[in-house]
């Protein structure tokens, strides 16, 4: 029983404490319905109570006694169910809210018997209540997010090396579990697959680059559909490996505007979609490929994105890069020369040849006057010293034009 005298506050939450258990339970099912995304297994539906319980406890205690807000700690079941979510990579947010509410409702109760006190000890108690409750919320708040973050960090870290090495293992080709490395990476092996690699500038800040991976993931996934999976492993401070089940068929086209669009500092290199396992590391090693071309070119054509089909020919070649820039110079001669005249020159030749040799086609595609092209036409070939009477020579120079236009300038001789 209350003593005689005692303080109005202790009178209040010692009542509260007599129906502990149905509060609990109302509580409870209260945030199970008002709250998303919270992991609701049978575990972490303990842990919750759990913590539900012991926050209940704590905040009985420290209302009616008012411990200095120096020693007040989180319940251990709390920031147990804290570090359990951490680990689940369920949201903070909904964490906190769960939190708040919890301690607000019990705020509630205790308003509803502060009015029953008398007149005189209303106002003053409500008011002590809200201070002391608003100390108690923030104070555990606080650890809980502090024990949250140090723990999704630890748990990001360590799933971070076993995805790495997984991913190792798999494009390794060695024999590996799959079962077991789909639980790991949270990813279906047995899907079809497209691989992308993407890469930034050094010039990017380091702190920016998680988070413009993070939103290229994301732009990605929204564009292939929204049963779409994905897998992403930073290899550097610069560079990503991607995997994407898609949802929808691939529209290469879109997925280039849509990257583009979304002018993100961030360069993409496509492999086919792929089925399986082998899918898996064959999509990779594509879009590998593909971006070793693209870097080459050091982006003069004009794409962020690339896509592994449109290069196979140029991707086979370009293994090495210090014969095939021999090739394009004994190919083009005057032509091959790193400087604005050559370029569109090379540009224009390779229009040209592409489109049947047609000055009048090659006009409209590069909207110039059918005269330009003539004339540039006649240049190019001339400083390419080559014959368009030789099929032969024509089948190189279009080839050697072909590997320009993606590798230039890195396949071409310094400008004088």
């Amino acid at each position: 029983m209350t003593g005689v005298g005692a303080p109005p506050i202790s009178v209040i939450v010692r009542r509260i404490d007599k129906c502990r258990d149905q509060l609990i339970d109302e509580l409870f099912e209260k945030m199970r319905v008002e709250i998303r995304g919270l992991d609701y297994d049978t575990r972490m539906t303990d842990l919750w109570r759990a913590s539900l319980t012991e926050n209940y406890i704590a905040a009985i205690n420290y209302l009616d006694r008012d411990a200095p807000t120096a020693l007040l700690e989180a319940p251990p079941a709390a920031l147990a169910y804290a570090r359990a979510a951490a680990q689940r990579d369920v949201p903070l947010a909904p964490l906190v809210r769960a939190h708040r509410l919890g301690l607000a409702a019990f705020l509630e109760v205790a308003m509803r018997h502060a009015s029953a006190l008398e007149p005189a000890q209303q106002a003053p108690t409500i008011i002590e209540l809200v201070n002391r409750s608003g100390r108690l919320t923030d104070m555990v708040a606080e650890q809980l997010i502090a024990a949250y973050e140090a723990e999704h960090d630890l748990w990001l870290s360590r799933r971070s090396g076993l995805q790495q090495q997984w991913i190792g293992e798999l494009l390794a080709g060695a024999p590996v579990d799959a079962s077991r490395a789909e639980r790991a990476l949270r990813y279906r092996l047995d899907a079809r697959h497209i691989a992308a690699v993407a890469w930034v500038q050094p010039t990017v800040p380091g702190a920016e680059v998680v988070a413009l991976f993070d939103e290229v993931r994301s732009l990605i996934t929204e564009e292939l559909g929204p049963a779409t999976d994905s897998l992403m492993m930073p290899t550097d401070e610069c560079e990503a490996r991607l995997w994407f089940a898609p949802g929808l068929p691939v529209d290469a086209a879109r997925l280039r505007s849509a990257v583009t669009s979304a002018k993100l500092p961030a360069h993409l290199a496509f492999g086919r979609v792929e089925q399986g396992l082998r899918g898996f590391r064959a999509s990779m090693e594509q879009a590998q490929r593909a971006k070793a071309v693209a870097v080459a070119g050091c982006g003069r054509f004009g794409d962020r994105v690339v896509f592994y089909p449109d290069l196979v020919p140029i991707t086979l070649m370009a293994n090495d890069v210090e014969e095939l820039r021999r090739y394009v110079s004994d190919v083009l001669n005057g032509l091959a020369v790193d400087d604005e005249r050559g370029e569109w020159l090379r540009e224009t030749l390779r229009q040209f040849l592409s489109l049947n040799r047609s000055y009048v086609a090659t006009a409209q595609a590069m909207t110039l006057h059918r005269n330009t092209i003539q004339y540039r036409v006649g240049q190019a070939m001339e400083l390419s010293e080559q014959s368009f009477d030789d099929p032969d020579a024509v089948f190189k120079v279009q080839v050697a034009l072909e590997v320009c236009r993606w590798m230039a300038p890195g396949v071409l001789r310094a400008a004088r």
